[in-house]
């Protein structure tokens, strides 16, 4: 009998790991759940130790796809079970499928959608809350609905980030490869026997030189070094404690005012759904503060909570923050006044996301002709450093013919 591996979340919180003998993943699955433990990750024994689920992952758009999904079939008639059953099948995803066999099981047993959807990672709190909400209003056909729209409009806006940064990057990449193929291959054919004496070349020369011997010899130490910046990069992005990094993007020029505009609306849409649904405005706020994608804008928003729950108004909290813009800043208050907040959040994040997608287009404008005068400066750099020495060569050679023919 097959030796399984496996890493299940106690009722208490806790991740356990351990063995059990079984028949096959089902099995242990099955045996899991009987002692109330939640499988987090079944592996059989002798079958490689790479889980490919670790380095897949569960995308925005996989989760509007699967509230999509939920809601047509919740609309059809089926039930929760029937769903999931469905969805379990269908759900291209591998990490996300395996999630969801999780919750049919639990469900089965008599656990709400809410509770269940706890114990998996793969779905964000908001939408725990949310399906949560659905199920005390017995609306969670309308709440997948309304959630479906979210991830949506937050998919697309990330793409349209992707897409206006695509053709610079691009740009960028191909004007490195270049630059560098010059100065590898292209420079040293050109100077030819002139490189035998290197210290009689112009500093420019030089220096050029030493680039390529240099991109030659330690390449490796380049690569590297490029490796050791990615993988910082991707530290400092899950270090929790990276609030003054993050406070530090907001003050870039041109990037820093696209971000907060991105944020603002993630802020306002997520806001005025959660309350539009029923939540608190505490508990709608916290959850909002969590989705921004930037851990000093969310400790501002945590501070703004305590106001909030000590009876300073939204606004007033917010405004002495000192961070966030005085049109967000004035609707809310509007919305606090009319007692429509919900309403007017939602309008308040269609102008933002407009004016985040007017930003990314300026943005855009801005960086292609910085690259093209940067490479005009780096290739014309180039061009001096391989025409000087060419140039000091043919003064040398017409002195030495003006010489022998006063001779």
């Amino acid at each position: 009998m097959p030796i399984f591996q496996y890493e299940a979340k106690l009722l208490n919180g806790e991740t356990k790991k351990g063995k059990l003998d079984a028949v096959d993943e089902n099995a242990v699955r099955a045996a899991l759940r009987s002692m109330n433990y939640y499988p987090l990750m079944i592996k059989e024994e002798g079958k490689g130790d790479i889980d490919l689920r670790k380095f897949t992952s569960v995308k925005t758009k996989d989760i509007a796809v699967f509230c999509r999904q939920f809601s047509y079939i919740l609309l059809s008639g089926m039930n929760i079970v029937k769903a999931l059953e469905i969805l379990k099948n269908e759900t291209g995803n591998k990490k996300l499928a395996e999630a969801i066999a999780i919750l049919y099981d639990d469900v089965q047993k008599g656990r709400s959608l809410s509770a269940a959807m706890k114990n998996q990672e793969v779905f964000p709190e908001m939408l725990v809350n949310m399906v949560s909400v659905g199920e005390a209003g017995g609306n969670l056909d309308e709440i997948m609905v309304r959630m479906a729209d979210y991830y949506d409009k937050e998919y697309a806006q990330v793409q349209k980030v992707k897409q206006a940064m695509s053709y610079p990057i691009i740009i960028a990449i191909v004007a490195v490869i270049v630059v560098n193929l010059l100065i590898i291959f292209v420079l040293p054919k050109l100077l030819g026997s002139m490189m035998d004496e290197p210290e009689k070349l112009p500093l420019a020369t030089q220096m050029l030189l030493g680039m390529s011997d240099f991109m030659k010899n330690y390449w490796y130490i380049i690569l590297l070094a490029l490796g050791a910046l990615i993988a910082l990069f991707k530290v400092g992005k899950k270090n929790e404690r990276n609030i003054g990094w993050d406070k530090f993007k907001l003050k870039i020029p041109v990037y820093g005012k696209l971000s907060l505009k991105i944020a603002q609306a993630k802020f306002a849409r997520t806001f005025g759904m959660l309350l539009n649904s029923g939540l608190s405005v505490i508990e709608s706020m916290s959850i909002s503060s969590k989705i921004l994608g930037n851990k000093y804008l969310e400790s501002l928003l945590e501070q703004a909570i305590e106001d909030v729950k000590k009876g300073v108004a939204i606004s007033t909290s917010l405004k002495a923050k000192g961070v966030f813009s005085t049109m967000l800043i004035q609707m809310i208050k509007i919305g606090e006044e009319s007692g429509s907040l919900d309403d007017v959040l939602g309008k308040t994040a269609v102008f933002y996301d407009k004016e985040a997608e007017n930003a990314m287009t300026q943005m855009t404008t801005m960086i292609e002709p910085l690259i093209i005068i940067f490479l005009a400066i780096v290739v014309g750099f180039i061009i001096i450093s391989i025409m000087l020495p060419i140039f000091e060569s043919y003064d040398s050679l017409g002195s030495i013919i003006k010489l022998n023919f006063l001779i």
